[in-house]
């Protein structure tokens, strides 16, 4: 069964068992620029064994982008972000810069926990975090522990890098 949750402007679709965010394109004119990044050698790999953590959304996150939309979406390791990563204009209508790295271009976190499954973009860096640990936003936290502040941390998750289904956005 499929089912539609609201989220604001976003929607959440449960499908085939798995939340999926949908949003509309935002990256501008830096979607087809700096592709060779440290997350290219993640993608599509699952690391078993990991961990999830929670942080308040709100500002403009690693990438420039509002860390706050959509409601749920991930901090990523810094180890996966270029070390010389450049800010240019995304040739987007209010002039926001943004970070030219392939990580802050339509990359998702697949997180499986407990049963649940939940796919989410990448628009954060969490500095401290190693590859195998992800930074929800609180909303995302939620869904997959719900016992949240109770628990801080969870252990004994799958994380999986990959390109963002086209129903999700970082934006």
């Amino acid at each position: 069964m499929n089912a539609f949750f609201s989220f604001g402007i976003f929607l959440a679709i449960k499908f085939h068992g798995q939340f999926v965010l949908a949003s509309s394109s935002c990256m501008g004119c830096l979607a087809s620029t700096g592709t060779s990044g440290p997350i290219n050698s993640y993608i599509g790999k699952s690391i078993s064994n990991s961990v999830f953590t929670f942080y308040g959304g709100g500002g403009r996150g690693a990438c420039g982008l509002d860390s706050g939309v959509p409601k749920m979406s991930a901090a990523a390791s810094g180890k996966l972000f270029k070390s010389d990563g450049q800010w240019k204009d995304a040739c987007r209508a209010d002039k926001q810069y943004m970070l030219d790295d392939p990580i802050c271009k339509d990359i998702c976190i697949k997180v499986d926990y407990k049963g649940k499954s939940l796919t989410v973009p990448i628009n954060n860096k969490c500095p401290e975090c190693d590859v195998n640990h992800v930074d929800l936003t609180i909303d995302a936290f939620n869904y997959l522990e719900p016992r949240g502040g109770e628990v801080g941390k969870a252990t004994g998750a799958t994380l999986t890098y990959m390109k963002c289904p086209s129903n999700i956005k970082p934006c």
